[in-house]
């Protein structure tokens, strides 16, 4: 107890000469600074996340959201691809990808507002952006396709079932795979010049969401045709555009959201799960297709198991995507949008 007593006195007193005062006050505004530095990062942030949401705020424009969203997600992609690590980062790419999607989607949205010209020429640019940028990350979801296979199956298959397939899929997973930084480069001042054009896309003034139904319904008719066709003739090319048109939609919901909150919101998780359950049906496809092309890489028998635990989880998946389409898919379009609106 005296020693503690003592080393409280000795601090005491030294906290009172004039340069212990001078380091600790600075000390302490240095803290201040620091942690004022750090709300206004995330006051920043908060900002910057809120202009790029991928939804128009209620009672928003088009001319002013839809604006506001292409910027928004065109400045989100810029920024992935010029990560320092962005050269070999399989994640900042796939993320790049995703909101390249979602712009076509908004573009498809507004189709009806920026003219046929307009909307083929911008969506020509962004789909070729996406493809510039295809590569490694392809090559990681073979790999978890066919992991997520084999767990399924686990109980059924020998140990160890085909390594040196897997082996071969892992080694393609590697940083050469993703685009060189030469492609990134020409794919941000393509996507910079994008940005520039959407202060000159014609976009209706002074109308609120709703306006952007009539988009909608077309994403939306064509989805039901696509569905139609898939049920008649199940292929994996009719199955593939049935994805495509039900990740449309998806996106579609989300952005006109505001329009009918409950409504778009059961409709978004609909076209959400199809899209999933047909993405996972199109990457077995992928999956078998590079194993058949690489018979050597497989022990006799192998082969043939794979493929046929692929044909019957794909029987599976089809089954009850085909299932969930006719039923996201039963209204006619109008009717549809009618009940939105």
């Amino acid at each position: 107890m005296a020693k503690r007593r003592k080393l409280v006195a000795t601090l005491e007193e030294v906290t009172r000469e004039p340069a212990v005062r001078a380091v600790a006050a600075s000390t302490v505004a240095a803290g201040g600074a620091i942690a004022a530095g750090l709300v206004r990062k995330r006051a920043a942030d908060r900002q910057r996340r809120r202009r790029r949401r991928y939804r128009l705020r209620a009672g928003e424009t088009p001319s002013r959201g839809v604006g506001r969203i292409a910027r928004g997600q065109l400045d989100l992609t810029i920024e992935l691809l010029q990560r320092e690590d962005a050269h070999g980062d399989g994640e900042a790419i796939h993320e790049a990808r995703k909101a390249l999607k979602r712009l076509r989607a908004l573009l498809r949205v507004s189709r009806g507002s920026l003219g046929d010209e307009r909307y083929h020429s911008e969506n020509v640019v962004l789909r070729d952006a996406g493809r510039e940028l295809a590569g490694a990350r392809d090559a990681q979801v073979l790999v978890a396709t066919l992991d997520g296979l084999t767990g399924r199956f686990n109980e059924e298959l020998p140990p160890g079932a085909w390594p040196r397939f897997r082996e071969a899929l892992a080694g393609n997973v590697k940083p050469a795979d993703a685009p060189s930084g030469g492609r990134r480069v020409g794919v941000v001042n393509t996507l910079s010049g994008a940005r520039t054009r959407v202060a000159t896309w014609p976009l209706a003034q002074n109308r609120g969401p709703e306006s952007l139904l009539g988009g909608l319904e077309q994403i939306y008719r064509r989805g039901r045709r696509a569905a139609g066709v898939a049920s008649d003739r199940p292929s994996t090319e009719n199955l593939h555009e049935l994805r495509k048109r039900a990740k449309d939609l998806w996106h579609a919901t989300q952005l006109l959201r505001p329009v009918s909150p409950k409504r778009m919101k059961a409709l978004s998780r609909r076209a959400h799960r199809l899209s999933d359950l047909l993405g996972d049906d199109h990457d077995l496809s992928v999956l078998l297709e590079r194993a058949r092309a690489q018979p050597e890489l497989f022990d006799p028998g192998e082969l043939e198991l794979l493929a046929a635990l692929i044909k019957g989880r794909r029987k599976v998946l089809r089954r009850e995507a085909l299932a969930r389409a006719a039923r996201l898919y039963r209204r006619k379009p109008r009717t549809l949008v009618r009940r939105l609106a």
